[in-house]
């Protein structure tokens, strides 16, 4: 079972790195092209206000309740299970063609009439601009995850390269224009991007939901669409109070620093190249398969999928989050620090990105215990959980912002412990209800001192090798980045190295048999292939 898996997250690996590595490229030519110009910020708040209905339905609780919804029905009927995806594909593009008519009414209303500063008509001009984008967006939320239920995930996991790729080259295009100028030309072009991505995952899509074009514009409100409706209601509640709690986000960032959305955005970019590609992967590759065997009431094998899930997370996320700690700075001025972008903006954006990195680890495993409530059609719990968390975010936010004025920084902040809120209450509950991790507190404390032991010599490395000390730059002093790529790349290299041989020399001295074996597998893949 494990091997099968194994190659399931290697298919999600390699689509999901390339879309992240071309997501890096993406962001890596807006910092060079634009720097942390205010209107950069002001398209980052457009981006978010115009993706306020992705979460709801393309993405989050649509595509966790659809796949055990769909599982369900494939186990009975196959054509009865394909039926319910035309028919629900239908009545999203309608619903979402529907939301995009009335907002773009409304946004043109607000830009006539609306007595606003010129900063804030930028942001609302953009959002119109960026708006149709949605429908695409929504569409392939929904194709990747049936997709995902027939076990195909590089495909899916790779159409955003292409997205990223003509942003990219709209973005080096554009350069030479003012920002204020070519932010504009740039939300169309995204937009295009959005249809290329959910173009790519069409062909594979109707292979596996063959019917005439007159059966997918039939309108039909079946009663398996409306058993979904009432079973992702609740999860709709959750993601609507997260989405409001993001566009608060940006503008708590946007009211301590008016670049501020740019910091947020370039470093929770670099936190969600982790997330994607190691984190999500340890969940989306099990989850199908949890469903069914949830569905079909095999504990034993659910059991095993989860307790499975919960030693991947463990092995990679807890590397991960200390080599987000030692390696950020540098992972920073690789990526961005060059062109218009200055050193200063690397430094605060790598301190927004270790605030973010706190949450790497929990929002890993909320993916996981939130999969288990979605696969036995109970949303209630983890809504009112991320409800609660959500209050916290904002209440968070509201003091470091307003009472304590922590900055910018504050903003990640505050995401980061809230996501620990929600994980502690998941956690709690999941395992009053008889789900063990089979993960003991010893080895955690093994993980943590062997990826420390990694941590330190990176830091050790970036002190005496290149002179870099944050510390430095904290007292006043000038911290002398590297500029020139290839310096750039040899600084973030041997600290990248400094950090593995720490990390697997602690794991072969204190015997962590987790990351061991994790590397003897890869070892053996590459002498295979």
């Amino acid at each position: 079972m494990e091997k099968k898996f194994s190659i399931y997250m290697k298919r999600f690996f390699s689509g999901t790195l390339l879309s992240r590595m071309s997501g890096l490229g993406r962001d890596l030519s807006m910092a060079f092209a634009f720097g942390d110009h205010p209107s950069v910020a002001a398209f980052m708040v457009a981006f978010r206000l115009s993706n306020l209905f992705r979460r709801l339905l393309g993405e989050g609780p649509l595509q966790s309740a659809f796949i055990p919804h769909f599982e369900g029905l494939r186990s009975q009927d196959s054509q009865q299970a394909t039926f319910f995806f035309r028919k629900l594909i239908t009545l999203i593009t309608l619903l979402i063609l529907f939301i995009t008519f009335c907002s773009e009414c409304g946004l043109a209303a607000l830009l006539f009439f609306g007595n606003l500063s010129e900063s804030n008509t930028e942001i609302v001009y953009l959002t119109a601009l960026l708006f149709p984008g949605l429908l695409f967006i929504c569409l392939y939320g929904l194709n990747i995850s049936l997709l995902n239920c027939y076990d195909s995930f590089f495909i899916p996991s790779f159409a955003p390269f292409l997205c990223n790729f003509i942003w990219i080259a709209a973005t080096l295009i554009l350069r030479y224009e003012d920002p204020s100028l070519a932010m504009s030309s740039l939300a169309k072009w995204v937009v295009v991007g959005f249809f290329a991505q959910w173009f790519l995952t069409l062909p594979l899509t109707l292979k596996h939901a063959k019917a005439s074009l007159k059966d997918w514009l039939t309108v039909e409100i079946s009663p398996e669409i409306i058993k979904l409706i009432k079973t992702f209601s609740f999860g709709v509640i959750g993601v609507g109070a997260m989405q409001i709690n993001s566009l608060a986000d940006a503008f708590f960032g946007r009211y301590a620093d008016i670049r501020g959305p740019t910091y947020l955005w370039y470093s929770i970019r670099l936190e969600q190249l982790a997330f994607a590609v190691f984190g999500i992967a340890c969940v989306m590759t099990i989850t199908p398969s949890l469903s069914r065997a949830i569905k079909s009431c095999n504990q034993e094998a659910a059991q095993d999928l989860f307790s499975l899930s919960c030693k991947r997370i463990m092995t990679i996320m807890i590397p991960c989050s200390f080599a987000i700690a030692s390696l950020g700075l540098s992972a920073v001025n690789l990526v961005y620090g060059r062109g218009s972008f200055s050193e200063e903006a690397v430094l605060r954006t790598n301190n927004c990105l270790l605030a973010y990195g706190l949450g790497l680890i929990p929002s890993t495993f909320i993916l996981l215990f939130s999969a288990i409530y979605y696969a036995q059609d109970n949303f209630r719990a983890p809504t009112l959980i991320s409800i609660l968390a959500v209050i916290a975010n904002l209440i968070l936010n509201y003091v470091f912002v307003f009472v304590l004025n922590f900055g910018v920084v504050s903003t990640a902040l505050s995401t980061s412990l809230s996501a620990w809120l929600n994980f502690f209450i998941l956690f709690i509950l999941t395992a009053n209800k008889g789900w063990q991790t089979q993960y003991s507190l010893e080895r955690i404390s093994n993980m943590i001192l062997c990826s420390s032991a990694g941590a330190l010599c990176a830091m050790l490395t970036a002190y005496f090798a290149f002179d870099m000390s944050v510390m430095d730059w904290y007292r006043g002093n000038p911290l002398q980045l590297p500029k020139d790529i290839f310096a750039q790349l040899i600084n973030f290299s041997a600290l990248f190295l400094s950090f593995c041989g720490g990390l697997f020399g602690a794991s072969m001295i204190f015997k962590n048999e987790d990351i061991l074996e994790l590397v003897r597998k890869n070892r053996n893949v590459l002498v295979r292939d």
